[in-house]
């Protein structure tokens, strides 16, 4: 019997690890909405991080609105006017910016624990911490009148799933330039990634994820990957198989996305895995890159200003962008990434 493949075993590791990562969300009725202020209008969730508010309506109408309100009530409320809002923290320090307000349903919730993290200056976190979240994401629910315009899209898990296979394709086509990986699977294959979200079923997602994911395979020492068309490196499978393992480091560009503070415009530029050096492109070189202010390379500490989180965490600065876009993108193939200004 022969060994794992160690590069399939470790990738396999982290992406299981941000996986099983969560988001502490407490919900509470909106002022004025029936059922608000009766003593039963909070809930409390501990929600994966890949997940979607639509897919957490079912547990918070049984948990939260059906104790709220009473059967008259109950029957009046229309789960398709229901919408969410990020709940303003009223202790917290001045010097915040503009709040995300609405949740767009069609954002994954590590999208929305981002916005509200970034949402204020914060201090560098400690080494050692294993997170940076705050205690909780705090949404107020609405029963009524959605602002359609703000949304974008309606409250239905369908949309959701449509909005998560074009993110799907869109990651796919920036890394290879089509999305023949995506557009190659069988239908069984796409539904197994839908319904490993849907079913917080990791084995699940992962057939389809393994089919459309590059494995983080560092370029060999010596070799020339600044071509404009890399080439692939060699199947790194124990077992002899003919196919290749496609890396990370061989793609034409990482799908990153970087998000900043007061609701301004996301980040989305084409970042190669490999520089003009030949050497691995790190996330803070992108950073330099584009956020030269808030980056600047002389600066002794490159954190001094602002830092990058990542699936909750502070992401080292000579991380490569390659091997997080691998081990630690969103279930949408995504490397999210969102700056916070630092606190003084």
């Amino acid at each position: 019997m022969s060994n794992p493949n160690p590069v399939h075993s470790s990738t396999n590791l982290f992406r299981r690890l941000s996986w099983q990562t969560s988001v502490s969300i407490s919900i509470r009725i909106a002022d004025g909405e029936p059922g608000a202020g009766v003593g039963a209008d909070k809930y409390f969730i501990q929600a994966p991080r890949y997940t979607y508010l639509p897919l957490l309506i079912p547990e918070i109408r049984e948990n939260l609105v059906e104790l709220a309100l009473d059967d008259k009530q109950l029957e009046e409320t229309d789960e398709k006017g229901w919408w969410f809002e990020e709940e303003e923290d009223e202790d917290q320090e001045p010097g915040g910016f503009a709040g995300q307000g609405a949740c767009r349903w069609h954002w994954p919730i590590d999208l929305l624990s981002i916005h509200s993290y970034i949402s204020r200056p914060r201090p560098l976190p400690l080494p050692s911490s294993s997170s940076t979240e705050p205690k909780q994401l705090k949404l107020i629910l609405h029963l009524s009148k959605p602002p359609i315009d703000r949304l974008l899209m309606p409250n239905n898990i369908e949309t959701c799933k449509t909005q998560w296979l074009n993110q799907i394709k869109e990651a796919d086509f920036v890394r290879w330039r089509n999305t023949n990986k995506v557009t190659g699977l069988r239908k069984t294959e796409l539904d197994n990634g839908w319904d490993g979200i849907v079913q917080d079923d990791y084995d699940a997602y992962l057939r389809m994820a393994s089919r459309i994911l590059p494995l983080p395979i560092a370029p060999a020492v010596g070799s020339n990957m600044t071509s404009p068309n890399p080439s692939r490196p060699p199947s790194t499978d124990p077992s002899g198989s003919n196919a290749k393992a496609e890396s990370a480091y061989s793609t034409r560009a990482i799908p990153i996305k970087i998000y900043l503070p007061d609701n301004a415009p996301v980040i989305q530029e084409v970042v190669p895995p490999i520089g003009s050096d030949g050497k691995p492109t790190t996330l803070l070189s992108v950073l330099r890159q584009h956020l030269h202010l808030l980056f600047p390379s002389r600066s002794s500490d490159p954190y001094s200003l602002a830092f990058p989180i990542a699936q909750g965490i502070l992401i080292p600065e000579q991380s490569e962008v390659a091997w997080l876009a691998a081990c630690m993108c969103g279930a949408d193939g995504w490397l999210r990434i969102g700056i916070c200004l630092r606190a003084p």
